[in-house]
């Protein structure tokens, strides 16, 4: 049996980003507010969870759909740059359980691939503050490829990282990519996406020290 490569998700499935992301993303919405470009209002932590694994063009456009792009992108890059310190400076961290779950993966011979809808700076700041280079083999952003959605830059991986492949996410952009390739899929409830946003997914973990056991199974029953 050959092991697969499992192709991770970052935020809401290895990261617990509303714990920082929170922050950033009221601070960057008030400086909006103090700019005369938006208005104040109170933003809910469903608002703000509902964001996380989205772009960051898809997450202002859904909180502030009658604000140009062009207009909130500069919030947008402030949040971007708060995020990146908050993880720097370790504030940021990970879900319990997720660096035993990484280590076990990887010392079974799988190999693993972070692929998130994130920017290079973020990328690299996660990188250095959790030390995934002990576990991961291959990184890829949504910046690299302009933007582009997971289910194009899957091409890229192919050709880069023998598969079979497991597709591991908490958001419905994660099932897009596994059904576009037909690629077997675990949907993470403990993050953002609901159980119904996770439907059709191969396996679903209640929790990250879960991942390993249905990754075995996948493996087993292909």
């Amino acid at each position: 049996m050959t092991a697969s490569t499992i192709i991770f998700d970052f935020d809401g499935t290895l990261h617990d980003s509303l714990y920082i992301y929170r922050i950033a993303f009221a601070r960057g919405y008030q400086w909006l507010v103090e700019q005369g470009k938006a208005p104040q209002r109170t933003l809910t932590e469903a608002d703000m969870a509902a964001n996380i694994g989205l772009t960051a063009q898809e997450a202002w456009g859904r909180i502030c759909p009658d604000i140009p792009w062009g207009v909130s992108k500069d919030a947008a890059a402030r949040v971007g740059r708060m995020m990146d310190e908050l993880i720097s400076d370790g504030t940021a961290r990970l879900y319990p359980g997720v660096p035993e779950m990484l280590a076990q993966l990887k010392e079974a011979g799988y190999t693993l691939v972070f692929l998130s809808n994130c920017r290079n700076a973020y990328c690299d700041a996660v990188r250095k503050s959790f030390g995934f280079d002990a576990w991961f083999d291959r990184y890829y952003t949504s910046e690299q490829f302009g933007g582009a959605p997971k289910e194009e830059i899957f091409l890229t991986i192919r050709d880069e990282v023998a598969g079979p492949y497991i597709a591991v996410g908490d958001r419905y952009k994660d099932l897009e990519l596994a059904r576009a390739h037909d690629l077997a899929s675990i949907g993470c409830l403990y993050g953002y996406g609901s159980r119904e946003e996770l439907e059709g997914a191969t396996k679903l973990a209640e929790h990250p020290e879960d991942i390993p056991a249905l990754v075995r199974e996948i493996d087993e029953a292909r």
